[in-house]
């Protein structure tokens, strides 16, 4: 009986350690700078599915990740070449508990998926300058170390 005991704590001391190392890891990826973000994947439903987070613009990708998320990397990410914006508006009342007043809702796609950005002023200013400093079909640039 006590080495299942033994092996019971052992198992629940690596697990804690585990989940202790993914939440690390996590708050460091968090740490690492970007602009802070609430977004949600579509299709969602009226006022629903919206999260914070960080975006980071990276040279092809937009990555997204979750604050409540623990997955080692970004939760969403978003070709840079493919980014369209199928359209705008502003926060309604069912968002104004988790969407900050003021904000621009951005209905965007890479082709692949349906996203919605809540962005401020100079949040939107930002993104819409970096999808069109890289218009579709541009050549790929060759690194060279």
């Amino acid at each position: 009986m006590e080495l299942v005991q033994t092996v019971a704590t052992v198992a629940v001391i690596g697990l804690l350690v585990a989940v202790l190392l993914f939440a690390g890891h996590r708050v460091q990826l968090l740490r690492r700078g970007g602009t802070q973000i609430v977004a949600r994947a579509l299709p969602a439903g009226r006022g629903k599915g919206w999260r914070h987070g960080v975006m980071r613009y990276q040279e092809e990708d937009l990555v997204l990740f979750r604050v409540s998320s623990l997955r080692p990397g970004p939760d969403r990410r978003l070709q840079r070449c493919g980014i369209e914006v199928l359209g705008r508006r502003d926060a309604d009342a069912s968002e104004g508990d988790v969407v900050p007043t003021g904000t621009v809702v951005l209905h965007v796609t890479d082709g692949e998926q349906e996203t919605e950005l809540a962005l401020t002023g100079g949040q939107l200013t930002a993104f819409l300058s970096w999808v069109e400093s890289s218009p579709p079909g541009r050549a790929r640039r060759v690194r060279r170390h």
